[in-house]
């Protein structure tokens, strides 16, 4: 296909799909408040003279309430009406990040009523995502998914890598209320334009407890899930602390302070927005393998660190690790679209996450011991095979090596049964598996 063919079918979902260009405007209003505000909400924590553990006590408390309500919030996005329940999240954040910034402006900004505001925004949040993916699946056709998919990452890796910094500007000129104030007007602009796109009919609810147990059955039953979460679960483990802890200790104290790990950090959200608009132009057939192998990248910032690399290296180390992050994650959620079933899609797609990320802040806890034990290169190191461990264990099970992505199969219809969705997306037919 010639370039300018590329470049029409990447816009595609975009061009005589006014449903779809609201839903898109709608997420990039939201992550933009959101990414101006993330360093405003901490400027008001030390302004009030909390100090770093105060800071890191509101992000954990809102990070901690929208892991726990995954499951629920997942089971509801089946359950309710999508559009409906996105418009709800919208303007019941948009009032309660007004409500923040008040406090800030009017002086009563205590840390307990800012990790309280900032918990209830994450469980509301919480109920939007598994909404949205859901929701995705009616307003854009089979053939033009992917595509829609990587649009919305590119744009939501954009906005989230340019926001802090504009973020920061206005709050070092207006104030941290005026930052968080932005965020809320984002949060109702985006409530908004989802009111206008016409709410598609939810199914028939059946019992909630049910609902619930029906999404873990098919994510138990289905075993191109099973791997690729058990790997995608080893793999954000050892990024957590290969990133997150062991890699900002290693280069803020050996390359060069904070100045360091902030080119790292824009290697990370250059890499991001680079992998989305890879998956912009390029459509995976073996999907399922994408979405795992192209995390393998993952490994190389420990690698690099634990090797003692300078620090351009670790910068692109980063950057691609980034970029094969955003072309998994748009392969997997096209995965999720085509191949589950659309009524059971949020709750799918809520334990799945909460499989992740769940895991995760356990793993702060071994950080003292391994660094103890190994050192600090020595953890790094040792993150760095865990991550290639839970990239490339996946690929040796044949679910994920024959499960491809259809093209111009019908659309979903939500009435296909938990028995038969099982059995065919983990049992690709012969014909299946030729395309």
């Amino acid at each position: 296909m010639s370039v300018g063919g590329r470049v029409r079918d990447a816009v595609a979902p975009l061009r005589g799909n006014p449903r779809y260009r609201r839903y898109w405007l709608a997420g990039v209003a939201s992550s933009a408040g959101t990414a101006m505000a993330t360093g405003a909400v901490a400027a008001a924590v030390l302004g009030q003279g909390g100090g770093a553990g105060a800071v890191a006590m509101v992000f954990f408390g809102q990070m901690l309430a929208g892991v726990l309500v995954l499951p629920v919030a997942g089971a509801l996005a089946d359950r309710w009406p999508r559009v409906r329940l996105i418009v709800a999240v919208e303007l019941t954040t948009g009032v309660l990040v007004a409500a923040q910034a008040g406090l800030i402006a009017a002086g009563h900004a205590r840390v307990l009523y800012l990790s309280l505001i900032a918990a209830a925004v994450a469980v509301a949040s919480a109920f939007a995502q598994p909404a949205r993916v859901g929701l995705l699946t009616h307003l854009v056709p089979d053939r033009h998914r992917p595509q829609a998919n990587a649009l919305n990452r590119l744009t939501h890796y954009a906005v989230i890598t340019a926001g802090p910094a504009l973020g920061g500007l206005v709050v070092a000129t207006a104030g941290p209320a005026t930052g968080i104030g932005i965020n809320a007007a984002s949060f109702l602009a985006s409530g908004l334009l989802m009111l206008r796109i016409p709410a598609p009919p939810a199914p028939a609810p059946a019992g909630f407890v049910d609902e619930l147990a029906q999404g873990w059955r098919l994510v138990v039953c289905t075993p191109w899930i099973v791997w690729s979460l058990a790997g995608s679960t080893v793999v954000v483990s050892g990024w957590t602390v290969a990133y997150g802890i062991a890699g900002a200790t290693y280069v803020q104290t050996r390359l060069g302070g904070p100045a360091a790990w902030g080119l790292v950090a824009s290697g990370l959200g250059a890499g991001m927005v680079a992998g989305a608009a890879i998956a912009l132009v390029w459509t995976p057939r073996r999907a399922a393998v994408v979405s795992n192998a192209a995390t393998l990248p993952m490994a190389l910032p420990g690698a690099c660190m634990a090797a003692a690399a300078p620090l351009p290296v670790i910068v692109g180390a980063v950057a691609v690790a980034a970029a094969g992050v955003s072309v998994a994650a748009v392969a997997w959620r096209s995965l999720i679209q085509q191949r589950i079933p659309e009524h059971v899609q949020g709750r799918v797609s809520a334990w799945v996450t909460l499989g992740e990320i769940g895991v995760a802040p356990l793993s702060y806890l071994l950080v003292a011991p391994a660094t103890a034990a190994l050192g600090l290169r020595g953890t790094l190191a040792a993150c760095a095979a865990l991550i290639a461990l839970g990239s490339t264990a996946p690929l040796l099970h044949r679910s994920i090596r024959t499960l491809r992505l259809q093209r111009n199969e019908p659309e979903p219809t939500g009435k296909v049964s938990h028995g038969a969705a099982a059995a065919g997306a983990s049992q690709p037919s012969g014909d299946h598996a030729r395309r």
